[in-house]
């Protein structure tokens, strides 16, 4: 047992355990690689000698860190908190750890952070990126292994995780269709994000399946701000009054759902609010559009730990991985009245 006075070692542990030092760094390391069992009994030595391996020290020989580097747009967004979270947790599972950084969905702050990983010697990025320039992910892709998530940046050379937003809002679509609206009204944040226009196309994809005439003024794109959103949508609901509407995120759903409060709309009655990703809170319970935020960020630890493996070179435009959605039916659609009721009369 190593004594008070000095640091627990790698070789301490590994003759407190009675097994070597390589199984004892594969423990740390690449758990998946010994049984369960050994990795208990490596870490519960681990705690009682207080071992900390010397990261500093290990980089140096090996040339890798274990730490890779996350920049999600909005961490106050619950989609992005629980992407982060699952991309942490698929790392956790094959010996990496992460660090965090939230861009604000700023190009500027993005590229900060981008900048700052690297120059900490990183071993991978695993961004959303921001809406604007993405200089950083340009110049550094090809250097270290870089998957975007959730958006596609078409200049930057890495691995793209998205969730498959055009069958998504296509679906949505459907559904309410199917549910009898032609008054369709689809309120969005920016269209120049790959996730936002991919889910107006799947949009104006199910309006042309059934037959209905996109009308532009069903449609508000330009913010994802709620306080914005909301006075958008409440000229929306105003002028046009649409029987449904299909939101392109949570924070979009919220700006609706307060407008047609604000001006004495019952949802479902009067309005069917359905939208990406889910509002627990709201009330009816919202319909939405649910992403697989733990297959996202498997899939995205999985792409990156290929390339670090492989020592491949940066991958091709065509390197897309889409994951499935599901859509939820919950209270806050309906059938529209017959007659369709007008918007504040």
């Amino acid at each position: 047992m190593a004594s008070p006075e000095r640091r627990a070692t790698i070789a301490d542990v590994a003759r407190e355990a009675g097994v070597s030092k390589a199984t004892v760094s594969r423990a740390l390391n690449a758990p998946q690689s010994v049984s369960a069992g050994t990795r208990e009994h490596v870490l519960g030595v681990v705690a009682r000698l207080g071992f900390a391996p010397n990261l500093n020290a290990r980089s140096l020989t090996t040339g890798r860190t274990l730490v890779i580097g996350v920049v999600v747009s909005d961490i106050q967004v619950p989609f992005f908190t629980a992407l982060a979270r699952a991309v942490q947790d698929a790392a956790r599972a094959h010996g990496y750890l992460t660090l965090v950084g939230n861009s604000d969905e700023r190009a500027e702050t993005e590229d900060e952070l981008i900048r700052a990983f690297a120059s900490r010697m990183v071993d991978g990025l695993v961004v959303t990126p921001a809406a604007g320039d993405n200089a950083a992910l340009r110049e550094l892709a090809p250097r270290i292994p870089v998957v975007t998530v959730d958006r596609i940046v078409e200049d930057v050379p890495a691995a793209r995780i998205v969730s498959d937003n055009y069958a998504g809002a296509l679906n949505a679509t459907r559904h309410l269709v199917g549910l009898g609206h032609t008054r369709i009204a689809y309120l969005s944040s920016p269209l120049n994000k790959s996730s936002a226009l991919e889910r107006y196309r799947g949009y104006r994809a199910g309006l042309d399946e059934a037959g209905l005439a996109f009308d532009a003024e069903l449609l508000r794109a330009g913010d994802y701000h709620v306080e914005a959103v909301t006075a958008a949508a409440a000229e929306l609901l105003r002028e046009a009054a649409p029987t449904a509407a299909l939101t392109s995120e949570a924070s979009v759903s919220v700006g609706v759902l307060r407008a047609a409060a604000a001006l004495g709309l019952e949802v479902p009655r009067d309005l069917s609010v359905l939208g990406f990703d889910s509002l627990d809170w709201a009330a009816p319970e919202l319909s939405a559009v649910l992403q697989d935020t733990e297959r996202l960020g498997r899939e995205a630890i999985g792409r990156l730990l290929r390339r670090l493996r492989s020592g491949a070179g940066a991958p091709p435009a065509s390197d897309v991985v889409r994951v499935p959605t599901r859509l939820l039916v919950r209270g806050s659609c309906a059938p529209p009245l017959q007659p369709a009721r007008a918007a504040g009369s």
